[in-house]
């Protein structure tokens, strides 16, 4: 499932946007014993991924880029000192290698136009860091200025190199005006 996020063009000014792909999981328990804590969490992670873990309270089992010392199908564990009750909450988010994989994006008035009026793809706004799972986006001020101002609807896709896609993101994109020329 796609992550949802609206955002705004400003007319004839370069535009720019990272994406994360991530593998997430919902945690539903977390102890620490003062060297290791363990997280309860339905999982896909391998020993040695670095997570990052938020939305937890007690506050102090929110931790960002943290290596998984050990796993399971429904547990991990990191190092780290931290101790108290796990009252509710928490996601891990693990990037995603997309070494390999082509991405496109592009931008419609209507999600069943025909036309896109802004098509990005990697020979042309998009940039893939494989390892890392961050999608650079990026559309010049000349292909903003083409774009007439008002709302649209965008989607970024990626495609593994054995053909399957999956969405990252989409959403509205709103174009304001340019005024000044």
């Amino acid at each position: 499932m796609a992550d949802n996020y609206n955002t705004i063009i400003d007319q004839g000014s370069d535009w720019f946007r990272n994406f994360l792909y991530t593998q997430p999981a919902t945690i539903t328990n977390a102890v620490g014993n003062g060297t290791t804590i363990t997280y309860t969490a339905e999982n896909g992670f391998s020993a040695g991924q670095t997570v990052f873990i938020q939305g937890i309270m007690p506050s102090q089992y929110n931790l960002g880029n943290v290596t998984i010392a050990s796993r399971t199908s429904t547990q991990f564990t990191v190092t780290n000192s931290a101790t108290g009750l796990y009252t509710q909450g928490g996601d891990a988010l693990s990037a995603v290698d997309i070494t390999g994989y082509t991405a496109s994006m592009q931008l419609r008035s209507l999600p069943n136009d025909a036309i896109a009026v802004l098509t990005l793809t990697q020979a042309s706004g998009i940039t893939i860091d494989g390892p890392t799972g961050t999608l650079a986006v990026r559309a010049t001020a000349v292909q903003t200025a083409a774009i007439s101002a008002g709302p649209y609807y965008y989607d970024l896709e990626i495609t593994s190199p054995a053909g399957v896609k999956t969405r990252i993101v989409q959403g509205e994109l709103n174009v304001n005006a340019e005024v000044t020329r």
